[in-house]
C-alpha cells in the first residue's frame, strides 16, 4: 500500500515537471519566433559583368547568443539564396542558388574566434576562390562578418533573359552544433538558437 501512494506521489512529481517544462518551452518558442531575426536592407548590385546583392541579419545575435558563442559551441549561420524569374500568369522560377555557410568557434583558452565560410552554388562558377579561416580576437569584427552579406555575386548578366523581371530571395538558419555546460542542461535555450528566418524577397529588376 505504501509502494502504490509513493508511486503516485512521484508520478504526480513526474507529470507536473513535464507540464512545467512543456508550457515553458512553448511559451520561450513563441516569444523567440515573435520577435525573432529576419533578412533586411536587401539590395541588388548590376552590372555589365554580373549580377551581385548585399543584406543584413537584423535582431539575430542576441546576448543569448553572444554567451552561446562565447562559451565556445561551435556556431554556424546558413544563408540561402536564390535569384528567381518573375513569370506572369504561372509559378515563379529559381534560376540559380547559392548556400553560404559561415561558422565560428571561440577558444576559451586563447581568446580567439576562429571563422570560416563554405560556399555552395548551383551553377559551378568559374575562378572561384578557396574558402579561407581566419581568426580574431575582435568581436565587433566577427559581428559584422556573421550578419552581413556584402556585396555577394550571383551570377553573370549575360545569364539572365534581357526584359525579364527577376528578384532575389533570402532566408537564414541560426544553429549551434552542440550547447556545452552549462547550456546543455537548459534545455529550452535550444528554442533560442534553432532559429529559421522568413523568406525576404528583393525589388524586382531587369537585366540592363
Amino acid at each position: 500500500m505504501t509502494i502504490k501512494i509513493y508511486s503516485r506521489k512521484m508520478l504526480k512529481r513526474l507529470l507536473t515537471c513535464f507540464l512545467l517544462f512543456t508550457f515553458c518551452f512553448l511559451v520561450i518558442k513563441d516569444y523567440a519566433f515573435a520577435s525573432g531575426p529576419f533578412i533586411g536592407d536587401i539590395s541588388v548590385i548590376k552590372s555589365s559583368e554580373n549580377i551581385a546583392f548585399s543584406a543584413r541579419l537584423k535582431g539575430g545575435i542576441t546576448k543569448d547568443i553572444v554567451e552561446i558563442i562565447n562559451s565556445g559551441a561551435p556556431t554556424t549561420f546558413t544563408y540561402y539564396i536564390q535569384l528567381v524569374r518573375h513569370r506572369s500568369g504561372w509559378f515563379d522560377s529559381v534560376e540559380y542558388s547559392k548556400t553560404i555557410k559561415r561558422s565560428v568557434k571561440y577558444n576559451v583558452l586563447t581568446k580567439e574566434y576562429k571563422f570560416g565560410e563554405d560556399v555552395e552554388d548551383s551553377i559551378p562558377q568559374a575562378n572561384k576562390k578557396n574558402n579561407v579561416e581566419k581568426v580574431t580576437k575582435d568581436f565587433d569584427e566577427l559581428k559584422k562578418w556573421l550578419a552581413n552579406l556584402e556585396s555577394i555575386s550571383l551570377i553573370p548578366s549575360k545569364q539572365i533573359a534581357a526584359g525579364d523581371k527577376y528578384y532575389i530571395s533570402i532566408k537564414a538558419d541560426l544553429k549551434t552544433i552542440s550547447l556545452w555546460f552549462p547550456f546543455n542542461y537548459i534545455l529550452f535555450f535550444v528554442s533560442f538558437w534553432d532559429i529559421t528566418t522568413d523568406w525576404e524577397v528583393s525589388s524586382p529588376f531587369t537585366a540592363d
